[in-house]
């Protein structure tokens, strides 16, 4: 029922991006925690390491999403960047061996099924612990430090708007959040 209630109704240059959005996602499920850590930027460094990184990829928007278990790019560009262009923008040091695995295992989405990976990271359908309620503030404050930066625009502005509407219509109308599954729910109802 909420697959798509982030798209909303998007005007013709809008619908243009939708088509030149993606993102590059390192998370938990297909990565060592180590290596999905070795993309975190330190709050202190963020605006300034991720504008350099907008402009050596000549992105029109960026947004980047770090939490304890992923790290994600969320982009608009005319042309599609790869894992080996954030390497190769020399602002994260890798390893050879963790840049191979990094390469290899991160999630790339487009267009439409980027909307969507957004959509099920927001509502913590994407998350370790699937009806914690903390990644929708994750979301949030990392959309409002990337548009204080100056690294968004009007597409990730209206996307990020119907985005959060939809993960709060999840957490809201839906009994997700009641009953949080993770390692440490089970452990703490079988210890009580």
């Amino acid at each position: 029922q909420y697959n798509s209630a982030p798209l909303g109704h998007l005007s013709p240059n809008n619908m243009e991006k939708l088509n030149r959005f993606y993102t590059i996602a390192f998370n938990h499920k297909r990565l060592p925690l180590k290596v999905v850590g070795k993309f975190h930027i330190d709050e202190d460094n963020q605006a300034r390491v991720l504008t350099s990184l907008k402009e050596k990829l000549g992105l029109e928007e960026l947004m980047f999403l770090s939490t304890c278990n992923r790290v994600e790019f969320f982009m608009v560009s005319k042309q599609a960047k790869t894992v080996e262009d954030i390497l190769a923008s020399g602002l994260f040091n890798l390893s050879e061996e963790n840049a191979l695995m990094a390469k290899s295992n991160a999630e790339i989405h487009f267009g439409k099924d980027a909307v969507r990976h957004l959509y099920k990271v927001t509502s913590s359908l994407d998350s370790m612990v699937i009806g914690e309620r903390e990644i929708i503030t994750q979301v949030r404050k990392s959309y409002e430090f990337a548009e204080a930066t100056g690294l968004t625009g009007e597409f990730l502005r209206l996307l990020m708007m119907k985005n959060i509407m939809s993960a709060k219509r999840v957490f809201t109308e839906t009994a997700i959040f009641r009953k949080p599954v993770s390692v440490v729910s089970i452990a703490f109802h079988k210890l009580k």
